[in-house]
């Protein structure tokens, strides 16, 4: 754990504001450079276990992150703090898009410019998968399984819950293995 101060109830709503207001559409690269590189709250390796679990929980994984980080530095007032911070913008934000969008929807730059967004913030979820991956040095066989994965969703078109129910125990068999 860096060595910084446990932050406050206001740092932790300030710090998820900018969280949310940097990021549109996929905010996970944004939190990652904020709580590991800026404020030093929580390592790459932390924040690697922190989305790991919130990806296990419903809800999305940013705003269990949240919850999470909140939680263990000031209990439920700082998980209020991080959820409200996160959202509160990107909510107004949202319903106002939202509006507008109704009005136009049938502009064909607007059509454009939306299809541009999206491929971003697909760039940007893709490049924290690969630094995650990085901090983390897996072993050959997480690979594996990772590869394995994405062939099965991708390329097979197998569901993923069928996925995670096939390759979990496998997964957790091998780790326990190698533990021994």
């Amino acid at each position: 754990m860096p060595t910084v101060a446990p932050p406050t109830t206001r740092e932790i709503f300030l710090s998820f504001l900018s969280v949310g207001i940097s990021g549109f559409g996929g905010v996970l690269p944004y939190a990652r450079r904020q709580l590991v590189d800026v404020k030093r709250w929580i390592t790459d390796a932390e924040m690697t276990e922190l989305l790991s679990i919130a990806q296990l929980l419903p809800g999305p994984n940013i705003v269990n992150v949240a919850i999470m980080l909140g939680t263990r530095f000031r209990g439920a007032t700082g998980a209020a703090a991080g959820v409200l911070g996160l959202i509160l913008v990107p909510l107004v934000l949202f319903l106002a898009l939202g509006a507008l969008y109704r009005e136009f929807a049938d502009v064909p730059w607007l059509k454009g410019a939306f299809a541009g967004v999206g491929a971003a913030a697909a760039g940007l979820v893709l490049s924290v998968g690969i630094r995650f991956a990085h901090a983390l040095k897996p072993h050959a066989w997480v690979v594996a399984l990772g590869v394995a994965s994405f062939t099965a969703i991708a390329v097979a078109r197998v569901p993923l819950p069928l996925v995670v129910v096939a390759l979990t125990p496998l997964g957790v068999w091998i780790a326990w293995r190698r533990e021994r």
